[in-house]
């Protein structure tokens, strides 16, 4: 289990902010191997395809050369001019191949992580010491465990190459000793096979190491992310505030809108109650009003509070148990009461207003 530096434990799921924040500093799950499978691949596919034609131009090349050595006087003046040409020459065979796997490692680096300018990367950590301190570096190799890991990989795929080219080199062992008598052609032939069997081979064995070291990169990259409980919490206060404060303000806005809605109980028609667990106060104006609307509703303490300040402010109150409860449980305070309850209701009130009139 990974931990922080102070010893506890990383348990936690990585968060989305901290996600982020390693995105910007350029920490992102990525395999170099990817990148340098993806190269070699299609690498080699251009070289098969058009390994002949790249070949042919520089047989053609090599012919003019020594065709017309004897005629080619070099000079200090001419020396620039001639080294010129050959560069531009060599530019227009192999630009385009180096251009093309280029290419394709940006679509492999972005393949993996989009497109991201980590500037952060640039910025962070860059010290005065760590610039004229050669012998940190090499100390990051070897204390970490990371970098150590990388380096065992490193020497392992070296020797896993080597034991490719042994077995390829000592296949053709035969044929090898046989080339001296044989035509300049075969002998290119013969290198050509060679080397695109080594880069079959190779290739698929690096394409098997990238995909294990992709998912490894992510297993790791996820368990790097983690956070410990205590990291989970501060974070919680950071974005969203400390829990006691927003429980503290939560407190205070419920005691604010209950004062608020008792206040309205002055008002209210008449005071529906179960008789002591629910209470529900309505309130309705023929005038301004086309349903009568719940203003209060409790229970248990909240309800005989309601009832309290009922009986002191002089608003009926009627026992109905059934109608008491569904109102409190159907209708929510300040909403209008529904349709299927219009008939009960409506016989309260007449019977409000009957008692309204007899006593005046």
């Amino acid at each position: 289990m990974a931990e922080n530096k102070e010893g506890q434990e990383k348990t936690e799921p990585a968060s989305a902010k901290r996600l982020n924040e390693a995105r910007a500093r350029g920490q992102v799950s990525k395999s170099m191997d990817v990148t340098t499978a993806a190269m070699m691949l299609f690498g080699g596919l251009i070289i098969f395809l058009f390994g002949r034609e790249l070949i042919s131009s520089l047989q053609d090349f090599m012919r003019f050369i020594f065709h017309n050595s004897s005629n080619i006087t070099i000079t200090d003046n001419n020396f620039g001019t001639m080294f010129q040409q050959l560069l531009l020459f060599l530019a227009k065979i192999l630009l385009p191949i180096l251009g093309f796997v280029m290419l394709i490692a940006i679509v492999a680096e972005v393949s993996q992580v989009g497109f991201m300018f980590a500037t952060k990367k640039f910025t962070e950590g860059l010290h005065f010491k760590q610039i004229f301190n050669p012998f940190g570096g090499l100390k990051k190799i070897f204390m970490s465990g990371r970098a150590g890991f990388e380096l065992v990989k490193s020497f392992a795929k070296l020797l896993l190459f080597s034991l490719i080219v042994y077995h390829v080199l000592s296949n053709r062992a035969e044929e090898t000793i046989g080339l001296m008598e044989r035509p300049i052609g075969d002998i290119g032939a013969f290198i050509g096979e060679v080397c695109l069997e080594l880069l079959i081979k190779i290739s698929i064995v690096f394409i098997l190491i990238a995909v294990a070291d992709f998912f490894y990169q992510k297993y790791r990259f996820k368990e790097d992310m983690k956070m410990t409980k205590q990291e989970t919490k501060e974070e919680t206060k950071q974005t969203e505030g400390d829990p006691k404060i927003k429980q503290r303000i939560r407190s205070i806005l419920r005691s604010r809108l209950r004062k608020l809605m008792l206040k309205k109980v002055r008002t209210a028609e008449v005071v529906i109650t179960n008789p002591t667990h629910f209470a529900v106060a309505l309130s309705y104006k023929t005038e301004n009003m086309s349903a009568p609307i719940l203003v209060a509703k409790g229970v248990d303490f909240l309800a005989l509070q309601i009832r309290d300040i009922a009986e002191k402010s002089g608003v009926p109150i009627v026992e109905d148990p059934p109608l008491a409860r569904v109102i409190y449980y159907k209708v929510d305070v300040e909403q209008e009461i529904p349709e299927n309850l219009f008939k009960a209701v409506a016989q309260v009130l007449a019977y409000v207003y009957h008692l309204k009139r007899r006593s005046g």
